[in-house]
C-alpha cells in the first residue's frame, strides 16, 4: 500500500495526538472520542465544560511550543443539548462564540 499525506496535516495529527492524550470523556460504544477531524478542521468533543476546556489549553499550549497558533476568530463552541445553554470557552482571555450549527 502507498499513502501519500500533506505534512502540515501529518505534523497537526501528532501534535493533535500529544496534546490530548489522557483527555476526554465521551464515550462511544466503549471508546473515548476526543476528537473528528475532516479535511483542515478539528472538533473537539467532551461531556464536561471543564475538561473541553482543558483540551484546549492542552492544544494551544503544545501548538505554542511546535510554533502553531489555534486562530481564535475561527473557532465556535457548541453544545447540543435538550436544554442548550451557552458554554464559556476562553482562548487567549476571549470568549467563544457559541453557535447552533457548524458549516
Amino acid at each position: 500500500m502507498l499513502f501519500v499525506t500533506n505534512s502540515v496535516n501529518l505534523y497537526n495529527e501528532c501534535l493533535t495526538k500529544e496534546a490530548l492524550d489522557g483527555l476526554g470523556d465521551l464515550k462511544v460504544g466503549g471508546q473515548i472520542i476526543q476528537a473528528v477531524k475532516y479535511a483542515d478542521d478539528l472538533v473537539l468533543m467532551s461531556m464536561e465544560e471543564m475538561v473541553l476546556q482543558s483540551m484546549i489549553d492542552k492544544l494551544i499550549e503544545i501548538g505554542y511550543c511546535c510554533g502553531m497558533e489555534m486562530n481564535v476568530g475561527k473557532t465556535k463552541v457548541m453544545r447540543i443539548s435538550r436544554q442548550p445553554s451557552p458554554v464559556t470557552i476562553m482562548i487567549e482571555q476571549k470568549e467563544l462564540e457559541n453557535v447552533e450549527c457548524f458549516k
